[in-house]
């Protein structure tokens, strides 16, 4: 798998396969000046800032341009979380609501089930950091993180008060930018305000090989009446390339109890994940 292919096959993972279905620098621009804080504190605060859960769900609609040259698509789905546990949404189509297909991701397993064609896809975690070797080395509660608003270390499930401090940190009047760089050069920049919200997750090792931009805005009231964005964009730019996926959400229901299935339905044939790439790439 080539350079260019190895990228885009890495959007595919971090928009959820895209969903079954880099990246040019954003204007923050902003006009509420920041107040006053020391490191540890702005840190600690965008930290704390986040909507906590056990579970989240909600339905959304998504577009998804995946590449300069290729058309738009919206579709409908729904994405329900179960933290450090599962990641799962289902597409489904407009009006009778009838699944298409389903994309689950846990610490260990990505399961895709094409329901139209009876197909499924199921790679472990260490196959699919393999296959990307050459991107970023992404891991279940990185994504969990950057689908949730969260601050993040690869790698980590979780960070602490202990971590604050291997974070680097600017800021001007208006935004803060604190920076992260994991042990195979990797960067990952968290963009906030004076909200003390995270607004823009940028990752990248050389921007001239690729940039992935993940944007957050709209934030709105949760059913737990935490503030959470209702808008997500993800870009990716690639050498000769952009790819874009739009996420906007609706009535985000934090704690309600649901079960998710992982299972592979009798009949269904396994497809390779390049064949699912290929087929995502002919829509």
């Amino acid at each position: 798998m080539n350079s260019s292919r190895r990228y885009k096959f890495l959007l595919f993972l971090t928009g959820m396969i895209l969903f079954l279905s880099g990246c040019k620098t954003s204007r923050l621009g902003n006009t509420v000046a920041l107040f006053e804080m020391g490191k540890e504190e702005r840190i600690k605060t965008i930290h704390y800032q986040a909507t906590p859960f056990n579970t989240l769900s909600s339905s959304l609609r998504f577009s998804i341009k995946p590449g300069l040259k290729q058309n738009t698509t919206t579709a409908n789905a729904q994405l329900r979380i179960i933290k450090d546990q599962i990641i799962q949404l289902s597409l489904r189509l407009p009006i009778i609501g009838t699944e298409i297909a389903r994309i689950s991701v846990t610490p260990e397993q990505v399961i895709i089930l094409d329901r139209t064609n009876r197909r499924y896809v199921s790679e472990t975690m260490q196959s699919i950091k393999e296959k990307t070797s050459s991107g970023f080395d992404f891991d279940f509660f990185s994504l969990q993180a950057l689908f949730t608003n969260q601050l993040f270390i690869a790698g980590k499930s979780s960070i602490t008060p202990e971590d604050y401090k291997s974070f680097k940190w600017k800021e001007d009047k208006f935004l803060v930018k604190l920076n992260k760089t994991d042990n195979q050069g990797i960067n990952y920049d968290f963009t906030s305000d004076y909200t003390n919200r995270i607004i823009q997750t940028e990752m990248y090792k050389n921007k001239t090989d690729a940039n992935l931009n993940w944007l957050y805005k709209d934030f709105g009231l949760t059913s737990s009446n935490r503030l959470f964005p209702m808008k997500m964009t993800m870009e990716l730019t690639v050498p000769d390339d952009l790819v874009t996926l739009n996420l906007t959400f609706n009535n985000v229901d934090i704690d309600t109890d649901f079960e998710l299935d992982t299972t592979i339905p009798d009949r269904f044939q396994p497809m390779e994940m390049e064949q699912i790439i290929k087929l995502i790439q002919s829509f």
